[in-house]
């Protein structure tokens, strides 16, 4: 995907969560735009997800440092864990 695809969900106002989905198949969901960075010259992501729903404490969040070339999907709303769109 491209940085400037991912600079618009990210810039999009107002925000909505999305879901990143990787080329191995993983998922990342970005749940705001303060928990993610897109690094200068756009290769790199950024991204401080929750581990599961109702994340409060930074030990419920994980870092996820992805190649944005590699991502080849965007989901909104947020996927849930069965794969599912969130409504």
């Amino acid at each position: 995907m491209s940085p400037n695809r991912i600079k618009t969900f990210l810039d999009a106002t107002p925000f909505q969560p999305f879901t990143l989905v990787k080329g191995d198949g993983g998922e990342v969901h970005v749940i705001s735009r303060e928990l993610a960075l897109l690094y200068p010259g756009g290769r790199t992501l950024h991204v401080v997800a929750p581990r599961f729903r109702g994340a409060k404490t930074e030990e419920d969040f994980e870092d996820h440092f992805l190649d944005v070339f590699l991502i080849t999907e965007v989901v909104k709303p947020v996927r849930g864990k069965n794969g599912k769109k969130k409504h």
